[in-house]
């Protein structure tokens, strides 16, 4: 599990090093056309920008309890299935995805996003490797959780 997300961790920071050394803030390339672009943003707030308005001084505490609060529940978790592969997977998966994102939160008061999703002028928020991470684990969490029937 730790190796799982120290591996997201690093590859979560790669990917976002490598956006911000290659990209103009808000500059953006087609890779699917009507698809798929790269597209550097900074997102102040949660997921889809919630919280976006709220002065540092709320937010920061927000993420640090959120991120402590995560923890802890993958904790817990880890008793149920932390003995299974993909349970181990999965939570290695959410662990480092929810710590990426919490280094961007302190480095820059913000997170670094730069995959951009949708058809045509539907457009998914813009998200990185660390969203997908958490996303991909807590998919997977469920069908161990679901199969196991502890769901």
């Amino acid at each position: 599990m730790l190796a799982v997300a120290t591996g997201a961790v690093f590859f979560d920071h790669l990917t976002k090093f490598l956006v911000e050394r290659s990209f103009r803030l808000g500059e953006s390339i087609t890779l699917v056309d009507g698809y798929l672009w790269l597209t550097y943003v900074r997102n102040p707030g949660v997921g889809f920008g919630l919280f976006a308005d709220l002065a540092w001084k709320w937010r920061a505490p927000f993420f640090v309890v959120t991120a402590l609060a995560a923890m802890w529940l993958l904790a817990r978790i880890y008793r149920d299935v932390g003995d299974r592969p993909l349970g181990r997977l999965a939570l290695g998966l959410m662990a480092g995805g929810a710590v990426g994102n919490l280094i961007d939160r302190f480095r820059y008061r913000m997170v670094v996003d730069f995959i951009e999703m949708g058809v045509g002028s539907l457009r998914w928020p813009t998200y990185n490797v660390a969203d997908s991470c958490i996303t991909v684990g807590t998919c997977i969490l469920l069908y161990v959780m679901w199969r196991e029937k502890k769901l």
